[in-house]
């Protein structure tokens, strides 16, 4: 289930691969359980633009699952994406 679309930063650490492995969002930290999926660079458009500029591309992004730190061990899915202030959460979802 879909939670939120906002975009808000989140601190985020990379395995010597480059692939996230723990961030903290909203003050909880969660560690990351399944394997990161990468996300496009290429924006998602709504349907209502016809001529969307072409030059537009997006800065390297991850989808990943967390597991809270927490007692009721919070599952969710994040879409992270490195911004020239950091990293943010672009999507999270149940």
């Amino acid at each position: 289930m879909f939670l939120r679309g906002d975009v808000e930063p989140v601190a985020v650490w990379l395995d010597p691969s480059g692939l996230p492995n723990r961030l903290v969002y909203r003050g909880t930290r969660y560690r990351v359980i399944d394997t990161p999926t990468k996300l496009g660079i290429e924006p998602e458009w709504p349907s209502g633009i016809s001529h969307p500029p072409a030059d537009v591309t997006l800065a390297p992004g991850w989808r990943a699952t967390g597991r809270a730190e927490d007692q009721e061990l919070t599952v969710l899915v994040f879409d992270l994406r490195l911004t020239p202030t950091g990293w943010v959460a672009e999507r999270v979802f149940e």
